[in-house]
């Protein structure tokens, strides 16, 4: 169960060229606090995709409006479909796009989903943002999105880069159990533990390695606007060597 418990004075930010980042509350997920994180696109055809919405304040949301039209709605991973239904009602024509469900699946309400979500983008936004589903992991099946004319990697869970923070014990020490601490992060143990396919997984990074990316949004902790596909590749060092 997922519950808001923070604010994040949430502003649009420019990432890259018609790329932008809001940071949404905080919300506490199965005990553990998580930062929230948003990415918002502006397609060539002009139109506004979100992947990931957040709260935001009326000031926020009409920054968004002005980009152009908000005509897709996406949940990169099944632990933030939840997330749509706030800005469905907000932009109730907009398409509804989400991975495929599993039992790790968060989501409220009966969304009218346009399609799942799989290795090939759909024609809306294909000629701006290419895809792929990271395979390997029955538990969660997380979409990885590369924006071309930025060379922009967005993902959300896979990779996480959480600070040590003084005074919070048990907190760091889960995060170095999990081996996601700043400023390496990398792919929690948990994530790791649950790729039981790992050929299927291999797969996955080797396209997602084949994109000439330089920049990362993550969901959770620091974005990387330069060398991030050496960053990618160390985070995934687990998976490479067998």
């Amino acid at each position: 169960m997922v519950s808001r418990v923070g604010w994040n004075m949430p502003e649009l930010r420019e990432f890259a060229k018609n790329v932008w980042i809001v940071d949404g509350p905080n919300v506490r997920d199965a005990g553990i606090m998580f930062t929230t994180r948003m990415t918002v696109v502006r397609l060539s055809n002009g139109s506004v995709w979100a992947e990931s919405p957040v709260s935001v304040p009326p000031e926020t949301l009409q920054r968004i409006t002005e980009l152009g039209p908000v005509r897709y709605l996406v949940a990169g991973t099944p632990r933030h479909v939840w997330r749509l239904n706030d800005w469905h009602a907000l932009f109730p024509k907009a398409e509804l796009w989400a991975p495929k469900a599993t039992l790790f699946t968060l989501k409220k309400g009966n969304l009218p989903l346009a399609g799942t979500l799989g290795n090939e983008p759909p024609e809306s936004w294909a000629a701006d943002i290419d895809q792929l589903a990271f395979k390997g992991n029955r538990l969660i099946e997380e979409l990885i999105f590369f924006h071309k004319a930025t060379r922009t990697i967005i993902l959300g869970d896979l990779i996480q880069i959480h600070p040590i923070v003084k005074g919070k014990h048990v907190r760091n020490a889960l995060w170095r159990i999990e081996g996601v601490t700043s400023p390496h992060g990398g792919v929690a143990l948990d994530f790791r533990l649950s790729f039981t396919n790992r050929n299927l997984a291999r797969k996955s990074l080797e396209k997602l390695l084949s994109w000439d990316f330089d920049k990362l949004i993550i969901a959770h902790g620091a974005c990387i606007k330069k060398d991030a596909k050496a960053f990618v590749e160390r985070a995934f060092a687990w998976l490479v060597h067998r």
